[in-house]
């Protein structure tokens, strides 16, 4: 059996670098304790991928942990998408050729075919305003399958909001969102498109919240390049890994955290996104102005 964390996030970007260090130390410490075989450092295209992706190799160097290269891009859309890549230094053109908001939808495909990645789609109806379910109808959302490698069918970032809203007196008010973790937890079969290889993402931003995992039986070759394996779309199904934790307090506070992580990174993505507007506006204007003087 093999297992892998497709989706997770170091969260080192603008720390102390003390804070840097005591955060991969903890990270360290979990991956040495649940012996992962593979975890794919998809960090934001906007928190530095590639550092993350340093970090996380160098600090792992001792485990039987693979740390396999990638990103969470953002397209042009607010649409998280995730490029895994065969080496550091193929993450590292494709971070060159395209960046946050620089790319559609529509992109996808060519964008797995001219950076040589495997692209899978994330968290598809989360609660968040990246999930490609939520913004795109179905109609387009059901092209965007046809170009992708593979579709997580459970994000473990979920977890703590699903405990916690299903202990709330208040649940029956939140039938929406419930329906929205029961999909990210478990992608129904009609969503996951046809031929696709299944994710499993922890989708943690802080150590210790990998909860549940993916596995495959399916044995890897003996010279056989992880990023070959994964080119075969596997389908992986759930592994546990720990549970979160029973004391609702401690559960409290980890929402509470992932929350504040999420209202940082949607003021992130928002900045960015105006300031790439405001740059093709003054462009297209300078353009424009210019040339009308002749």
């Amino acid at each position: 059996m093999l297992t892998f964390d497709l989706h997770f996030h170091a969260n080192i970007h603008r720390l102390p670098n003390r804070n840097k260090r005591l955060r991969l130390q903890k990270i360290h410490w979990y991956l040495k304790k649940y012996e992962l075989d593979f975890l794919a450092s998809t960090e934001h295209s906007y928190k530095n991928p590639l550092e993350a992706y340093q970090r996380l190799a160098d600090t792992t160097a001792d485990l039987k942990t693979t740390i396999i290269p990638g990103v969470e891009s953002v397209s042009s859309e607010g649409i998280d998408i995730i490029y895994l890549y065969r080496d550091e230094d193929h993450l590292k053109w494709a971070l060159d050729q395209f960046q946050s908001f620089n790319w559609t939808i529509r992109d996808v495909l060519n964008i797995s075919r001219d950076t040589d990645a495997i692209s899978i789609i994330p968290h598809p109806f989360h609660i968040g305003r990246t999930s490609a379910g939520n913004i795109l109808s179905k109609r387009a959302y059901k092209q965007l399958l046809k170009m992708a490698d593979y579709v997580e069918i459970h994000n473990g970032s979920a977890l703590t909001i699903d405990k916690r809203l299903s202990a709330s007196r208040t649940k029956q008010f939140f039938e929406k969102t419930q329906l929205k973790l029961d999909k990210t937890l478990n992608l129904p079969l009609s969503d996951r498109g046809n031929d696709l290889g299944w994710s499993i993402g922890s989708d943690a931003h802080f150590p210790g919240e990998q909860y549940i995992v993916g596995r495959s039986d399916i044995p890897i070759g003996q010279d056989e390049h992880i990023f070959d394996y994964l080119s075969k779309r596997i389908q992986l199904e759930p592994h546990i890994l720990t549970q979160p934790s029973t004391r609702k307090l401690v559960n409290n506070i980890r929402l509470l955290r992932s929350l504040q992580s999420i209202m940082k990174e949607g003021l992130v993505k928002e900045y960015l996104k105006t300031k790439g507007r405001t740059q093709t506006i003054l462009a297209t204007g300078f353009y424009y102005g210019f040339f009308s003087t002749f």
